[in-house]
Formats: structure tokens, sequence, C-alpha cells
């Protein structure tokens, strides 16, 4: 049976089964559909099959039943996709559209913070009259912009005349004018300070944006619409404020895979003006942004090792399992063999990735090495992204653009995380592998592309042939040669060369003077999981380094999560010729109230009590730290 997709009004997110016989909405109890919208007739239209086909029909409603933006006179025909508006809903038939990771209300939440929770922000710009005049209306406008502006705002990264903090400025204004809204953040996470800071804001005046929504969408990696319906403002809940400030939020993370990069954020302050349609917009810019974003931290991070001596080399192991992957790595450099490394997520296939072009006759050529990620683009962009599209090929197309094979040409195209790709975008990978030529989208002449393809998964891609989740002639044609990565538990012996490795890089990237690691912090690295492999002890070493006031690296630096649990892991080892009692041996762990504890203390002595700063480094309101400061009896009630 179709169904109806509520993206706007009280129903908002609700998908309805239409049944055989007759489908009424309206005000009505006895309605199928029941809309609680003072604006809705009691029984205002109905849906029905016929022989042919849908038909929905007004019954003589006060306001009236709009299809696509028109009035309905008489019953009319429906169509996948149509828009159905009833007063304040909006209903899209038989929807291919559907939204996932998002939260949305059927309630008002009202948004009014104490100023301690809060974040002021100076705008950096403004929208000014003689902008407002480009700025679509409705919703649907909005919708058929989407794609465009996506588009400019890849060009506008691509450009090498345009500086990146100033794209995330212009495009953080692009999109507030797209959207009509009076306040837009672009926020990306600070892992010194470990908190989100603003890289971009526009509004008429001084940003107050509610700090608990934007921590709420990063830390829990879901996009978010807050759109109030009026209808419902008649009957507000109880304890709500008996004046609140009216607005629509859609914010959405800036991720890339897994990784959380920062929140982009936009407020109007109407009720009901935004609909999961544009929430499903907001989604696709986070995702473009985590590309764009983490191609420049990598830059940043390449640019860093550069700075090193030529024997600081970023593929780093002597272990006997690390040995025999490079051996299949040297053997197959040269070759033009497709190759598939496969490993678990964070073993560093990348950077084995890089290292084997580097080795191959066209690394040693200066020819280019281009990495996609598979999973970061959106599904309806990675064609274009791909294979570039002709002048014109779509709305937004201003001129012909080079797409990441080209970009590759005589040199290597690193596919990460291929086993992400849709079943629908696989039969287009699979014809380029096979003939090496590509069609442009929009155009309609084949080019020929000399480029070697490295593809990497932390799938199991056999499995996935087997239950018709990737295709096996694709799975085939790249596994000519494929080379597992080791995780980094089966590579042990390594640990102690990455960790110094990674420590030299970071504190010369945050100006630490640290001579080493002590022997007990290394044997205890070498005795944890490490479930996110490289990657996790390169930000563990991170971590430990910024922690650290000391010369020495001590294992009280390092906090290392315990997989499956809510407590960190802390051993406490016995140097040589040091004695320790039998409580320090045995305590082999540490809960997580007893490391919160420790850290709110520290943080309150660095500021000298200021309850207010320390909540605010925190990232927790004043009144949760304070019933906090209860509970370890560190703060009297009455205090």
């Amino acid at each position: 049976m179709p169904t109806l997709l509520a993206i706007r009004g009280p129903l908002t997110g609700a998908r309805i089964e239409l049944g055989e016989g007759q489908t009424t909405l309206g005000r009505a109890p006895e309605c199928t559909i029941v809309l609680a919208d003072s604006t809705v007739s009691r029984i205002h239209a109905a849906i029905h099959s016929q022989r042919l086909g849908w038909i929905v029909t007004d019954n003589e409603s006060a306001a009236g039943t709009m299809l696509n933006g028109a009035i309905i006179r008489t019953p009319t025909a429906l169509a996948p996709n149509d828009e159905i508006r009833i007063g304040h809903s909006i209903f899209l038939f038989d929807s291919e559209f559907d939204l996932q990771n998002a939260d949305f209300t059927d309630n008002i939440v009202y948004l009014s913070a104490p100023q301690e929770d809060t974040l002021a922000v100076a705008p950096i710009a403004s929208l000014s009259s003689s902008e407002a005049v480009a700025i679509p209306t409705g919703p649907d406008s909005r919708e058929r912009h989407g794609t465009e502006l996506l588009e400019e705002i890849g060009d506008l990264f691509d450009s090498s005349r345009v500086a990146f903090g100033d794209a995330l400025r212009a495009t953080t204004q692009r999109m507030a004018r797209l959207l009509r809204a009076d306040v837009a953040l672009l926020m990306l996470y600070d892992h010194g300070a470990q908190t989100l800071r603003a890289s971009a804001a526009v509004a008429k005046e001084n940003v107050i944006a509610d700090r608990t929504i934007l921590q709420r969408v990063f830390n829990e990696n879901r996009s978010l619409l807050l759109s109030d319906n009026p209808a419902l403002a008649e009957h507000p809940a109880a304890g709500a404020p008996t004046s609140p400030r009216a607005r629509s939020v859609v914010a959405a993370p800036i991720i890339v895979e897994d990784a959380k990069l920062g929140v982009v954020y936009f407020e109007r302050q109407e009720l009901d003006v935004y609909t999961l349609k544009d929430l499903r917009l907001v989604q696709s810019l986070g995702k473009l942004l985590g590309v764009f974003i983490e191609a420049r931290q990598k830059a940043l991070a390449i640019q860093q090792r550069s700075s090193f001596s030529e024997t600081d080399s970023p593929v780093l192991g002597s272990s006997t399992r690390f040995r025999r992957t490079m051996e299949m790595v040297q053997r197959v450099a040269d070759s033009p063999a497709t190759i598939l490394l496969i490993g678990e997520t964070g073993t560093g296939k990348e950077v084995l990735a890089a290292e084997i072009h580097r080795l191959s006759a066209r690394g040693r050529k200066g020819q280019p090495f281009v990495p996609v990620n598979c999973a970061a683009i959106p599904e309806a962009l990675f064609e274009a992204e791909l294979f570039g599209h002709e002048k014109g090929a779509f709305t937004g197309a201003h001129k012909m653009r080079q797409g990441y094979v080209e970009a590759a040409q005589g040199g290597t195209l690193f596919l990460d995380e291929i086993g992400e790709l849709s079943l629908a975008l696989q039969p287009k990978l699979l014809r380029f592998l096979q003939e090496h030529t590509f069609t442009r989208v929009g155009g309609n002449r084949a080019h020929r592309a000399e480029v070697r393809v490295i593809a990497a998964t932390n799938r199991n891609l056999a499995e996935d042939v087997r239950t018709n989740r990737f295709r096996e002639d694709l799975y085939h044609r790249l596994t000519v040669f494929p080379i597992d990565v080791p995780p980094l538990r089966e590579r042990r012996e390594d640990i102690r060369l990455l960790a110094d490795h990674f420590s030299r890089i970071y504190c010369k990237a945050l100006r630490k003077e640290i001579l080493g690691i002590s022997d007990d912090a290394l044997i205890m690295l070498e005795k944890y999981e490490w479930p996110g492999n490289v990657r996790e002890l390169a930000n563990c070493m991170e971590r430990a380094v910024l922690l650290s006031d000391e010369k020495i690296l001590l294992p009280r630096h390092f906090l290392l999560a315990r997989p499956g649990s809510t407590i960190l892991q802390r051993p406490t080892l016995a140097l040589a010729g040091v004695s320790t009692s039998e409580e320090e041996t045995t305590q082999q762990w540490e809960s997580l109230a007893e490391v919160e504890k420790d850290h709110i203390l520290k943080v309150l002595r660095a500021f000298d009590n200021n309850q207010v700063k320390a909540s605010e480094v925190l990232g927790i309101h004043r009144n949760t730290l304070r019933k906090k400061l209860q509970e370890y009896g560190i703060l009297k009630e009455s205090e």
C-alpha cells in the first residue's frame, strides 16, 4: 500500500499506510488521520483508490486543500512524491524520501534558556537587504535550489583562490540566505580545548544560540528539527514560559564516516517554517563539509609529517605480522593490478595506500595520489564527484568540472570504504574498472583514464555478496590482489615504535618538551586491546601530550576505555626496583565516577573554584556541576 509521510505539522515524521478503503483527514476524532490544528476542517479531505490509481478530494473545507502548491477544486489523481498541504501539515504521497539519524518534535519545544546555558558569538557577516532579494521563497523553491547550492559549495572549496576559512564563512552565509535564517552557525570541534568553537556566524545582530542543542547534536551524532506548530501553541505545555521566544531550528552534525567534526545550525525566529526536507538538505551539507574539513586536516597532518626527517616514514612497524603485509605491498607496488586493502577501522589503510603509490613508478614520477571516501559523499552527488560533469548538466552546473578520476590521471585513485557504496552506484564503478573509460555527467563522449585503483574496506565483502548487498562481479574485479592490514592488537611489538612516533609529532604540534614515555606506561599501552587501532593510539598520544605537564609521559596521563564498559582502565604496574603495596598492585580499575570527580576538582582548582568558568570548560550547566559536587560530598545542600 502507498503511504503518507508527514514532513511538517503535528504529525511530523510519521509514515502512515493508506488502507484499501477511504482515508479521511481532518480535525474530527472519527477521521482516519486526526490533525490537531484549528485551521483544519472537521473532515477536511479524503484519499481513496480507483482502478487506475489514487485520488485526493477536498471535502469543501474552509481553508482548502493544496496539491503541489495549487488548490484543488475537483478530485485529482496522485503521483509518487506529490506534496499535499492541509492547514499547517504537509504530507508526501508514496514518497521515496526518508530520513535516518534525525530527531524531530511533535510538541512545542521552548528553547529559551538561562544565560549560563547560552553561547554568545559575534557575527562575521550579516544578511543585508541587497542579499535578501536573492533569497528563494517557500520550501519547494528551497529544495530546487539545494542541489545547486551544494554544487557551488563544492566549487568554493575546490578553488585554490579561496582560503579555507573564507570558504567556511561563505558557505554559512549562502546557506543562511537559502533557508532565510536569522541565525546561522558553523561550529568545529576544538580537540585541544575539547569544546565546540564558532568558525562562522551569520546574523542580523549578535548571535545567542542554545548550547544544549549544539552539544546534543554533536554528542549524539543526530540531526535535529525543532519546528513548533502554531496550532499547538493554543495549548502550551505545563510549566512552559508564558511568552517563549518563537523560533524554528534545523541542525546537523558535520561528519565523515563515524568521526564528528562539528555542527551546522540554522535558526529562524518564526514558528513552523522548516520541514524534514530542509533537515535533509542540512544533513547533506554536514556530510559535504565533513569531506572537505577532513581533507584539510589530512593536508595539515601531511605538512607536519613532512617537517620530520626522511627516516620518519608514516608507515612504521617491525613485527612479523606487519612485515608480511609490507612484503605484499612491495611485491605489488609496481604492478597495475587493482588492490583491495582489508582491515578494521583505524588500521591505517589510507596511509598504506599512499605508501604503495610512493613505491610505484607512478609515485616516483610525481604522479598524483587522489583519495576518495565513498561513504562520505552523498549518493546523489557521487557520480558527478567521481567522473565530473559537463557545463549545463544540471541546475547550477555553470562550468565543466573534472572528477576525481581525471584528477588522478597517470597516478593512483584510492577508493576508501568501498563497501559502503550503494547497489545503484556499483555498476557504474564496475564499468569504469573493466574498461578504464568514463563519461562525465551530462556528456556523451567517453574519456580514457590511465589510473591505478586501490580500494579499501572494513567490511566482510564476501559476506555482503552472499546477502546481496554487494555485487559479485564487482567483488571479483576489486580482489585481484587483496592485502590484509593487521589490527594493532596483532602487532603489539610495534606499539612502542608508534607511540614514540606520535609523541614526537604532537610534542612539536603542541609545543611541548617531553623527553619520552615511562616503561610502565609503555607496558600499559602494550596490554591494551586497541579497538580503534592505530588511529586510537594516535588520539591517545595526542591527549596524553596535551594533559601532561611533566617531562615524561606516565600511566596517569593515559585514559584507555575498556570495551563494553563504563569504567576506564588504569593498570598500576610495579617498576623494577620499586616496591608497591598490595593494595596498589591489585587495584586494576578505577570507576568512571572517581575519574570524573578527579577531573572536576582539577578544573575547579585551575579556575580558583569559580563554578561558572569551570562548568563552561566542562561543557555542563552550572546547576549540573553543583549537583555533582553535592553527590561527591564536596558541596553541602545549603551552599
